[in-house]
């Protein structure tokens, strides 16, 4: 959890020790960025940095006592929050506000950290809205959340924002490559599926992601020699396996991409490992033809993330993949 363990947010931790040399560390902090890029153990090493006994320049030795006790969670002035079934409630924001009526319990800095801010309903945003506006001394308060425009403007605009990007593709697979031993191709796939979110990559039981992925592209590689049954069978398919439903269609667009891409620069495909596949089709189809495909899902991804009916949104995803195979 020290900042030099963080993987690709050198913009945001750049910006965290400049501000712990200079001596200014704002009352409030908001994180925004989608999950597991960082937000949440850059939260932590912020407060192991500020409590750390035996600092090296103003990172965290990552040692003494404070330091261990951030590590395995016990610290009595890291306070965390997440939401307790849907949502972060009053209850928990009052909690913490009795707590900040007392001075740090062993002298250093507390730092109250609210993961999924956005998981906040109103009665607990305008609570934490009051402890902003009057923030106890040698407390930091953090929020993370996905985006600014999911909180109230006046909590935003009452906190320092700093944006996390989604780690580069590269590093993610790397990670993927020394911790979980999977090959290169198998590594880049799967950091682009999960949108170099690293949290969600190491999430994943890789094996049967690969065994899914393949039926998911063998399914849309057929898509034009299905029935009309078998066509909108699938679309159902897809639409109930909510929990998956972005992931299968960000990895049904790299089919199209990669199809596409191996026309102009084939070293540069994502799914490596259906080289000869996609070459073999790439030759059969035209770019127009392909950008038709590319544009039918893309138009299916903007109307679920605008909360349209997602068997709606596949089946005509599905009819102008199959429109697009027609001259």
């Amino acid at each position: 959890m020290r900042f030099e363990s963080i993987i690709g947010q050198e913009r945001p931790i750049r910006f965290l020790t400049k501000m712990l040399q200079k001596g200014i560390v704002p009352h409030a902090l908001l994180f925004t960025g989608v999950d597991g890029i960082g937000k949440q153990t850059t939260a932590r090493a912020l407060g192991m940095a500020l409590n750390c006994l035996s600092p090296v320049g103003v990172s965290a030795c990552g040692a003494c006592r404070s330091c261990q006790k951030v590590i395995s969670g016990t610290h009595p002035d890291i306070i965390t929050v997440r939401p307790e079934g849907a949502f972060v409630k009053i209850e928990q924001v009052r909690a913490v506000s009795r707590q900040l009526r007392f001075a740090p319990l062993e002298g250093g800095w507390r730092v109250v950290i609210i993961n999924d801010a956005q998981c906040m309903n109103p009665e607990a945003s305008n609570a934490i809205l009051k402890i902003l506006e009057e923030p106890p001394k040698r407390t930091v308060i953090i929020l993370t959340a996905s985006q600014p425009t999911d909180l109230l403007p006046t909590v935003v605009s009452r906190c320092q924002q700093i944006s996390f990007r989604p780690i580069p593709f590269e590093k993610v697979a790397d990670v993927l490559g020394e911790r979980q031993g999977l090959d290169r191709q198998t590594a880049t796939a799967l950091a682009v599926s999960t949108k170099g979110s690293l949290g969600r990559a190491l999430s994943v039981d890789p094996e049967k992601w690969l065994v899914w992925r393949k039926h998911l592209l063998e399914q849309i590689g057929s898509v034009s020699t299905k029935s009309m049954q078998g066509i909108l069978g699938f679309a159902e398919t897809l639409a109930r396996d909510k929990d998956r439903l972005i992931d299968a269609l960000d990895i049904i667009m790299t089919w199209f991409r990669d199809i596409l891409m191996c026309k102009f620069s084939s070293e540069r495909l994502i799914n490596k490992d259906f080289m000869a596949k996609i070459q073999r089709v790439s030759q059969g189809r035209s770019v127009n033809e392909l950008l038709k495909k590319v544009d039918a899902v893309y138009a299916a991804q903007t109307a679920i993330s605008k909360n349209a009916n997602p068997r709606l949104a596949l089946e005509v995803m599905m009819m102008r993949l199959c429109l697009a195979d027609q001259p």
